[in-house]
């Protein structure tokens, strides 16, 4: 079994763990249920993510008799709009989403972030889990709060931060990235070297063909050095 690690991130009553490892959606039922308010959830996915990962999500909630709703907007940047936040919120209003329900994040930057803020709108904010499918969600935007969406005059202009009760950072679904956003989140990766971390760099330069080849030592410890960064 590849191991899991954790980060804590201390911030008093709104403190939450980070967990870094290998088949995390398949088990995420098991590591949510210690932190859920109630055993109620509303899953927001992406048509790209849900085909891959849905069910696996869903199958671990039932192993825990956690219930669940899921919702799947269209992939890709354009979610991240009025439109789609309205469309999110009424959703979840007419599940009857209660203040202890908890919604669920699965998929990239832009499910993290349009769930994150709809969570911290509807009923005045309710709790989120992020669970990031991208390198670069899982190193920058699933972490420290920040949701958004984008609006005429530019990107990331209306949000807030509202900081997750979770994180689940499963580095298997990496595996299924296009080669082109895996490098992306590797350079986003490596960049936490060149702010603050000349040993960090110098690491990556030398473990990353085989980061981007799949290790998944290499890629676990990566992406918790980045959360610790």
């Amino acid at each position: 079994m590849t191991p899991t690690s954790s980060l804590r991130v201390d911030l008093g009553a709104r403190a939450y763990d980070i967990l870094v490892g290998h088949d995390l959606v398949a088990t995420a039922g098991a590591k949510m249920a210690g932190v859920l308010a109630q055993p109620r959830t509303l899953i927001v996915t992406d048509s790209n993510v849900a085909p891959l990962y849905l069910k696996a999500l869903e199958a671990s909630l039932d192993s825990e008799n956690i219930e669940y709703a899921s919702i799947v907007l269209p992939a890709g940047e354009g979610t991240k709009d009025r439109e789609h936040l309205h469309q999110l919120t009424d959703w979840m209003l007419g599940q009857r989403i209660e203040r202890s329900t908890t919604v669920v994040a699965l998929g990239g930057g832009v499910i993290g972030d349009i769930a994150g803020f709809a969570a911290s709108m509807v009923l005045r904010g309710v709790d989120v889990v992020q669970i990031p499918t991208s390198l670069l969600a899982q190193v920058d935007s699933s972490v420290g709060g920040k949701t958004g969406i984008n609006s005429r005059s530019g990107k990331n202009l209306l949000g807030t931060f509202h900081q997750p009760i979770l994180v689940l950072a499963d580095t298997g679904t990496l595996e299924t990235l296009p080669p082109r956003q895996l490098l992306a989140g590797y350079a986003e990766t490596v960049k936490y070297g060149l702010i603050e971390d000349a040993a960090f760099f110098e690491w990556m330069d030398a473990n990353g063909a085989a980061f981007c080849d799949g290790d998944a030592d290499i890629r676990r410890a990566a992406v918790l050095r980045a959360c610790e960064t």
